[in-house]
């Protein structure tokens, strides 16, 4: 058991050890509410992740001067169509580097370059499917010609050449067709036009994929159809669009149609919730879902409205079920929505979103600013917030569930072409790279025009680095008003395709970062980031820069900004405020700075100095007053967005009747807010309230009320568990329903600002009474945290919390008896945490943990006054020893065993031991794999027994059937000679093959010890044969040797073949004096070819291997190898020669031996294992 204690804090250690982390630093999370977004939850923003493309544009062709409306892709090609006349290449500028393309073109979508698919279509495409094999690409639009043959408004092209498919010759009379699907054998198409192949149609048709033919298939739309897909299951064809009717009933804007009969599935549950579609009068056609887009499992959509929610109720994107229709999830992000693409991970969209933040994206800015791409999870992970603008324009989609949103926001600007005025109008890809169509001009101020593809892994790596350069940025604010502290604080700076930015600290002169923090923002939402640097001397001065590095280590780093370190006193509530991370930090009274963060406050004229304070100390010593007039208010220094979790802290003392405003954050730094919320008020009666606006009023309220001429400490908060309200330590209300509020810019205001008619409004929205030590949080301060500030402030010592902890294997025990509690107080309450999910209560409990490991167990105790401590300590407990799993597989070859017990396991630990037991007495073996011969065929158990790593065994057993080889038959030969006998001179008879006849003297010839020899003299050649055989077609072997060194001279030894008085062909081996060995193939005296053979030198009595084949008839091929005897024989023939001659055809065989006329002494040749082979 290892216990471990963690350092103890001073008196505010009635913060929990989990938060102590925050005592060297702090951030302010503004506009962002970080948290798992799983659940019934608000959705937050979320940090891109693997599977998410970056925002680094990457090269792609350009359109010139046009747009881009409808993409599609087949294997890695996407082709692209539009209005526009020429490619441009990319990032050249506009009217440069043109290549011809009518209205549409391709590009390979890993590189950007455009394809040489180049039809000629002659006028603008709105639509492009491929067939679901890829060989067929259908095109739809409002056009008379392609490629210079009639077509109205649809054609089939070669995806590959661009060519006309004759074949398919289907027309669409009217506007034109804005939808394609297809199937294996039919072509479904929607747009606005009334008929196909000359007969009526009303906005729908299909066709026969073969020869264009029209199918039956005959259903209605009364306007214009948009979008058309088939669900991944085939059993709807679902078409887009903004009318009213389907097939003569009400089905406004989106339907599934049945895809033999047309017949319209009004089961179908998505069709019910997103309603976009009028026909009549000044809206007709002013809503409707632009375009529809499929994965394995879900059918995706986005919704335009250019009217009401009678007209339309949906601006954003929609997931479908694909099979039934049911809503998946809605991300209701006002401003009109575009093209649609989705992974199966990632749903990827375009628009002109200007408001999103019901979805977890930015809220409406002043001035409004707009955004043009989006993505989300393709899975719901929480619901829809009410959005502020919730209207007769603005449907209220709240509770809805809701996709993640993520940090993707790559920069686009608007174009004009189309008529739309918009930036992108299609979306298509794969799971590496999305591509972006439409009438923008550019994309993160680089040139784009008309397409841009984004990849998850761009080929020069993520660039997209925190936007807000170093000059820009400026320097930090950086203050010491506390002895031995410095505080450094800074806007936060943001990323374009990064949530999550890592801020670090530096101090001049220390080459270690100080701390780091990692800290979520947005485009439109900076947080201020805050630390705290202790432990310096008093009096010295520092020099501070802030750096800030994304995911992918693009960084900036800010100006410097110096400080001289504060000396005198120190005050325990200020460090209190500062350790629990305030971002601003108002003591009010004679120090009207900001002591938290860089928002100097200002003062309204109506505010004066009183002393004493509510708290002793460097702070104490005097407070505002507010006299419950317009002036007598404070405000902070500069305006911020509305954070989405916080806390707001103060002390007040008043005896007023007429209520007011003590804090709250407004739109107006002075005067009266037109937004205002996260505000705590006083009723007339005295008690208070803690109200946010999350698109309606939401508050809570005390029950006791305050106005009693004492001083009191109050606290609001805001986060994942919703609003609570604490007053003088103690929480007197909550609502863990609400976790948003309004999102906007504006100032924190103290002392008074607009209220409205918001529950139980005061007579005045101006307070009348005594404020001291404001303070605003980034975090939701817990319960021992406002505890600990209150008890701080009123002069109360908190309890001290310790324990002793034991274990035995996965049993704990724990001993919180040395507790104790300060002032004649005693302590209420034990309250542990055990570090595994799991709590306890009372001064010595015991736990049993279900797995070992070392665990972070929490004692929190309360006393009598409900001030607490936390003390956190480490346990480590083990798990009794589980023993291995023995597991073994055999495979056997004849007598040879092989085994392998890799695959044995050990739950708790490793396997460190195997032995292997053969089951015939021999000797075990141990080793994961092993191998065995056994002596005689049988049945064998195998027994393997491994060992852990503490000492436990496991066997598990194998039975293992060895048997005997299958000797193959023996070799038959035309000849063989093994020289197994002994005869002087010449050869005598070979084994098989007849006798040896030898040209000149036989007495050089003998066969003696297993071999034949030649003893040769310089310049002395003989060859034998066995001349009683008469072969064509035969494969030649035999091993040679040559008993002198190279230096006494060259030697050749060799086959003869074909031999015949006309001839022979012959394979020599030159045995070089140089030691290199080389074959000489040869028809009779004329050398066909001299190869030296690699890596092969001789010395005196190496043996080597010659085979040599000679086959053919019109033409003779000779393939010869030779090899060290014992060694791999080559994969393939070292030489090969064809003879074109083709003499020779059958003869004898036979060996030819000769000695170099230089050598400087005789040469004893050795020959064994003669084989010939007959091939004919």
């Amino acid at each position: 058991m290892d216990i471990t204690t963690r350092p103890r804090q001073p008196l505010r250690s009635v913060l929990l050890a989990a938060l102590a982390t925050v005592a060297t630093g702090a951030l302010l999370t503004s506009g962002l509410t970080v948290a798992n977004a799983a659940g019934t939850g608000p959705v937050t923003l979320q940090q891109r992740t693997s599977s998410v493309v970056t925002a680094d544009p990457l090269p792609t062709v350009q359109i010139d001067n046009g747009y881009v409306w409808a993409q599609t892709m087949i294997g890695t090609t996407v082709y692209a169509g539009g209005g526009f006349a020429n490619a441009r290449a990319p990032l050249a500028a506009p009217g440069t580097s043109l290549t011809p393309r009518s209205n549409i073109l391709s590009y390979d979508i890993r590189t950007g370059n455009l394809l040489s698919f180049a039809p000629q279509v002659n006028g603008p495409i709105r639509a492009v499917a491929a067939s679901p094999d890829g060989t067929r690409l259908y095109i739809g639009g409002s056009f008379t010609s392609v490629n210079g043959q009639t077509r109205f408004n649809i054609a089939a092209l070669n995806p590959t050449t661009g060519a006309l498919l004759p074949d398919f010759n289907a027309s669409i009379g009217g506007s034109g067709v804005y939808g394609i699907a297809t199937t294996s054998d039919t072509v479904y198409v929607t747009g606005l036009f009334t008929q196909a192949n000359g007969v009526a149609r009303q906005n729908l048709a299909a066709f026969a994929m073969a020869d264009g033919a029209l199918r039956s298939w005959a259903p209605t739309v009364d306007l214009q159809g948009d979008a058309l897909v088939i669900d991944p299951g085939g059993s709807h064809v679902i078409v887009g669009g903004r009318f009213y009717l389907t097939n003569g009933v009400v089905q406004r804007g989106l339907a599934p149609l049945d895809p033999v009969s047309g017949a319209l599935d009004t089961a179908w549950a998505a069709s019910k919730t997103v309603i976009n579609g009028w026909s009549e009068g000044t809206y007709a056609g002013k809503a409707g879902i632009f375009a529809l887009a499929v994965d394995d499992s879900g059918v995706y959509g986005t919704g335009w409205v250019y009217a009401n929610t009678s007209i339309g109720n949906l601006e954003g994107v929609f997931a479908a079920d694909a099979g039934t229709g049911a809503i998946r999830w809605v991300a209701d992000c006002h401003g009109d929505h575009y093209g649609v693409f989705s992974t199966g991970e990632t749903v990827y969209a375009t628009s002109h979103t200007h408001e999103c933040d019901t979805a977890g994206l930015a809220p409406e800015l002043n001035p409004r600013s707009y955004r043009y791409v989006e993505a989300f999870s393709a899975t719901a992970e929480g619901t829809l917030t009410r959005s502020p603008s919730v209207s007769s324009i603005y449907k209220d989609w709240s509770g809805t569930p809701a996709p993640a949103p993520y940090a993707w926001y790559p920069d686009f600007t608007v174009g004009r072409t189309s008529g739309l005025n918009q930036a992108g109008l299609s979306m298509t890809g794969n799971d590496q790279y999305v591509s972006v169509g439409g009438e923008f001009g550019s994309v993160n101020n680089q040139r784009y025009e008309g397409l841009v593809r984004f990849g998850v892994a761009p080929p020069n790596g993520p660039k997209q680095g925190p936007r807000v350069a170093s000059a820009t940025w400026g320097a930090p604010t950086v203050t010491s008003v506390v002895a031995g502290r410095a505080r450094i604080s800074i806007r936060g700076n943001w990323d374009r395709d990064d949530r999550d930015l890592t801020y670090e600290l530096r101090r001049a002169g220390t080459a270690s970062v100080i701390q780091s923090r990692v800290v979520p923002s947005s485009w439109w939402a900076q947080p201020q980031v805050a630390f705290t640097d202790t432990g310096l001397t008093p009096g010295a001065s520092h020099t501070y820069t802030v750096r800030v590095v994304d995911g992918n280590g693009n960084a900036v780093t800010s100006q410097a900004a110096t400080v001289t370190v504060a000396s005198g006193k120190t005050s325990e509530y200020v460090n209190a405020v500062l350790d629990d991370g305030a971002t601003l930090y108002y003591p009010l009274g004679t120090n009207r700075s900001d002591w938290g963060g860089s928002s100097t406050p200002l003062f309204g004229n109506r505010v004066t100095d009183v002393s004493p304070g509510a708290v002793a100390g460097v702070t104490g010593e005097s407070a505002s007053s507010f006299n419950g007039t317009t002036n007598a208010r404070v405000s902070s220094g500069s305006s911020s967005t509305a954070p989405g979790t916080f806390s707001t802290e103060l002390w007040f003392n008043t005896t007023t009747t007429q209520g007011g405003k003590l804090m709250g954050f407004g739109s107006a730094q002075t005067g009266s807010s037109g937004s205002y919320d996260r505000h705590v008020y006083m009723q007339n009666s005295g008690r208070l309230t803690f109200g946010v606006y999350p698109g309606q009023v939401r508050t809570i309220s005390s029950t006791a009320s305050y106005n009693d001429g004492r001083w009191h400490h109050v606290v609001a908060t805001q986060g994942a568990d919703g609003i609570a309200l604490f007053v003088d330590g103690n929480r007197v209300a909550q609502d863990t329903t609400v976790t948003t509020a309004q999102a906007y810019n504006g100032f924190w205001r103290i002392g008074g600002d607009a209220l409205g008619s918001w529950p139980g409004a005061p007579s005045s929205s101006y307070f009348r009474g005594t404020i001291d030590e404001v303070a605003v949080y980034g975090s939701a301060l817990t319960s021992a945290q406002v505890s600990t500030h209150y008890a701080v402030g009123s002069g109360f010592q908190a309890p001290t919390a310790t324990f002793q902890a034991t274990a035995d294997l996965l049993a704990a025990s724990f001993d919180a008896a040395g507790s104790s509690a300060a002032g004649g107080s005693t302590i209420t309450s034990y309250d542990w945490q055990f570090g595994d999910g799991a709590s306890g209560t009372g001064v010595a409990p015991t736990h049993t943990y279900g797995e070992a490991g070392t665990y972070a167990v929490t004692l929190t105790v309360t006393d009598g006054r409900g001030l607490s401590d936390a003390i956190t300590q480490e346990i480590t407990v083990e798990a009794p020893n589980v023993g291995p799993n023995a597991s073994f597989t055999s495979t056997v070859d004849d007598l040879d065993a092989a085994v392998d017990g890799a695959a044995s396991t050990d739950p708790d630990g490793s396997v460190v031991a195997w032995s292997w037991s053969w089951g015939d007495g021999s000797a075990t073996t141990s080793g994961a794999t092993s191998t065995h011969r056994y002596g005689s065929a049988g049945s064998y158990t195998v027994t393997l027994t491994v060992t852990d790593d503490d000492g436990a065994t496991s066997s598990a057993t194998g039975v293992i059937e060895a048997t005997e080889p299958d000797l193959p038959p023996p070799a038959t030969f035309a000849a063989s000679d093994d020289f197994s006998r002994t005869v002087s001179p010449g050869w005598g008879s070979a084994d098989v093959g007849g006798p040896w006849t030898i040209t000149g003297t036989a007495a050089p010839a003998a066969v003696a010890d297993g071999v034949g020899t030649l003893s040769l003299g310089a310049g002395s050649t003989r060859d034998l044969r066995l001349s009683g055989l008469s072969l064509s077609d035969v494969r030649v072997s035999m091993d040679l040797r040559l008993d002198q060194a190279p230096a006494t001279g060259s030697a050749y030894l060799g086959v003869i073949t074909r031999s015949t008085s006309a001839g022979d062909y012959r394979v020599r081996v030159w045995l070089r004096d140089n030691g290199t060995v080389s074959l000489v193939v040869q028809h009779g005296s004329t050398v066909l070819r001299t190869y030296q053979v690699p890596g092969i030198t001789r010395a005196a009595g190496d043996w080597f291997t010659l085979e040599v084949q000679v086959t053919g008839t019109t033409s003779t091929t000779v393939d010869a190898s030779i090899w060290r005897a014992g060694t791999q024989q080559p994969a393939a023939w070292q030489v090969s020669v064809t003879d074109a001659t083709g003499s020779n055809l059958s003869g004898s065989v036979g060996v030819h031996a000769n000695r170099s006329s230089a050598a400087t002494a005789a040469g004893l040749f050795s020959i064994d294992a003669f084989r010939v082979t007959n091939l004919g």
